[in-house]
């Protein structure tokens, strides 16, 4: 069973999906009396060292993902060439449902769809294969396919965590810090087009003690970090229980650390009690408004309804009086939005309260999702761009043997390549001035006090950034462009050694440059601040507090004297309150948990871990005064 993963600096997620299959299978007694399971392949190791490790195989399964597409493809030739009597079975998400992998790699013996439990359990136990549902296999040179068939009770699938299954591998890497995913649930009521996330499947649980247990087992094998395979958390009741227990272990053991999860999109009062619950013990990573588009008619063409921006506003003043930090997400490049369209819905989020921390991702066109579809590709006129696969956060060296590849859409009938390229400038200078706090205090300020939109304000500096050569700013933002206009590179995204072998985003890159280098920051910014033309001792003040309410890795005190009471100021406007700046000195104190032993530390703590929780600056603590 192969589930090969990509590893974040030390760390690698255990390979849960074969995991999950071999469980069911070793449940069937025909099967655990017939076949043997070897430990699974989850490392993506030398493809010879892989091959000679095997012996002789009966049957490898490959679970197909971005991540490891080719590199499966790639393994799956060398063992078919080793052993050409092991029958090669690949699934999974990149496994088109249309079994054209049968039509286009002859090492492909059977390509299974949907999910593999119980097909795979009949694939083991059928003794005719035309019996065996949710596969394409061939014959007599023909691609066969079988019949479509929905599991619609999930109840008494065994856990890879409690069988053993993993434990094997775990007892077998000690030196890895092992990741993990917990399933409560499967389907989804929704049917975004973008998404082959169990698209109008019905919504199946898995019985509450079940997960219990497996909380406990990830929790005794110190298992920090829990991302939730639910496509919607918190659309049952029954979730903050699970949440309840998920907090009992963190106090009784200290693990899990973090518990990450797609929250349901309607976002409602239990999400925000389940949310606040996490925040007071640090276990999340912030509370998840995410929107895709602001544009209605692109919102018609996905399929998606969002909240209203009443609503959302709401929601938002909630969670900041609480003090439990949200971000939300949007998608560039999907049919129907335009540059303007985009890039003023990003400033809508920061008008309405969103302030702490805001993510475009771009569209990716899945094998699977209804967007993939050429009659969706041909009415929207949908540019698609093989790039280098960018797994954020991942390690540099990812494609050291067998080259990745992202579907991306680079370009629309609505959207051009020029839009799309200045579209995503636009969308890192925003995040890394505003939801990385760089010039925050000064965009909110401009707009309570001047009346100047978000929008004019991050239009108005990326124009300087690109148009004044003033080195430091503009010689990073033009490196940046240039990247996006070549299309058939698309290694857009940041690298330096220095921070460790990761990879990051344009904007998180750009904000650690800034800081590493803020001498040379803030000469290339001055002549923009200067521009603004605010009175100079608020200005004066206004300087003093942005440069402070940034954390840097060597000091853990900030002291710093202001002419106005700041931070009581922009505490209120990021709620959505409007006041002046009352006119009194203070001293303010902040104080940081930890100081950083290197800059590889401090953005993996500030930014990677802590991006949405708005752990760059202090804009979300109280300062002593």
């Amino acid at each position: 069973m192969i589930q090969v993963g990509f590893a974040f600096d030390k760390s690698v997620y255990l390979p849960y999906s074969v995991a999950a299959i071999a469980a069911y299978c070793k449940s069937v007694p025909e099967i655990k009396e017939n076949y043997c399971f070897k430990k699974p392949i989850y490392k993506r190791d030398k493809i010879a060292r892989v091959t000679e490790s095997l012996e002789n195989p009966y049957m490898a399964a490959f679970s197909c993902y971005l991540w490891n597409f080719e590199y499966n493809k790639a393994l799956a030739k060398e063992i078919k060439k080793a052993y050409p009597d092991c029958i090669i079975v690949f699934g999974g998400h990149s496994a088109a449902e249309d079994g054209s992998l049968i039509d286009t790699e002859s090492y492909i013996d059977i390509v299974m769809t949907g999910e593999g439990e119980e097909t795979f359990a009949s694939l083991l136990t059928e003794k005719d294969i035309h019996n065996v549902p949710n596969i394409y296999f061939r014959e007599n040179g023909r691609k066969i396919k079988t019949e479509e068939k929905f599991y619609p009770d999930i109840s008494n699938y065994p856990s890879p965590f409690l069988d053993g299954t993993l434990d094997e591998v775990i007892d077998s890497d000690p030196d890895t810090d092992f990741l993990s995913v917990l399933e409560t649930n499967r389907g989804c009521p929704y049917s975004c087009t973008y998404c082959d996330w169990c698209a109008k499947k019905s919504v199946r649980q898995f019985p509450l003690q079940k997960v219990f247990d497996e909380i406990k087992w990830l929790s005794d094998h110190k298992i920090e970090y829990i991302f939730c395979a639910d496509a919607n958390f918190g659309l049952f009741k029954r979730d903050e229980l699970i949440i309840d227990k998920l907090i009992e272990y963190k106090k009784n053991t200290g693990y899990p650390d973090v518990f990450r999860c797609c929250y349901t999109k309607n976002s409602n009062d239990r999400v925000f009690e389940m949310c606040k619950k996490l925040n007071e013990f640090g276990m999340d990573k912030g509370a998840t408004l995410a929107y895709q588009s602001l544009s209605e008619e692109v919102l018609e063409n996905i399929g998606r309804k969002n909240l209203s921006m009443e609503h959302f506003s709401k929601l938002l003043q909630k969670y900041n009086a609480e003090g439990i930090p949200s971000y939300s997400e949007l998608i560039l490049g999907l049919p129907g939005e335009t540059k303007d369209s985009f890039c003023k819905g990003l400033c809508t989020l920061l008008d309405h309260g969103q302030h702490n921390s805001v993510s475009v991702y771009y569209c990716e066109v899945l094998p699977n999702s209804p967007l993939g579809k050429k009659e969706m590709l041909e009415k929207y006129n949908i540019e698609v761009a093989k790039i280098k696969f960018n797994h954020i956060h991942s390690a540099n060296d990812y494609h050291e043997e067998v080259e990745e590849y992202s579907y991306v859409i680079r370009s629309t009938s609505s959207m051009s390549r020029r839009d799309w390229t200045d579209t995503n400038m636009f969308s890192v200078c925003l995040q890394c001035f505003h939801s990385l706090g760089l010039l925050r205090c000064f965009a909110i300020y401009m707009r309570f006090e001047k009346e100047l939109s978000y929008f004019d304000f991050y239009s108005s500096l990326l124009d300087y950034i690109m148009n004044t050569d003033n080195g430091f700013l503009h010689s990073l933002f033009v490196s940046f462009k240039d990247k996006y206009d070549n299309s058939t590179d698309g290694e857009w995204n940041y690298y330096n050694p220095e921070l460790g072998n990761i990879i990051w985003f344009f904007e998180e890159g750009a904000y650690i440059e800034c800081i590493k280098n803020y001498g040379k920051y803030k000469e290339s910014i001055m002549p923009f601040l200067k521009s603004l033309d605010i009175q100079k001792d608020i200005f004066t003040s206004l300087e003093a507090y942005q440069d402070n309410i940034l954390k840097t890795p060597f000091r853990k005190n900030y002291d710093f004297v202001c002419e106005y009471e700041l931070h009581e100021y922009f505490s209120k406007a990021m709620q959505g309150i409007k006041t002046k700046p009352v006119k009194n000195k203070v001293r303010y104190s902040f104080k940081q948990e930890k100081e950083y032993a290197s800059w590889h530390d401090f953005a993996k703590e500030t930014v990677w871990y802590g991006r949405r929780k708005g752990a760059s600056a202090f804009f979300n603590e109280s300062p002593v005064k």
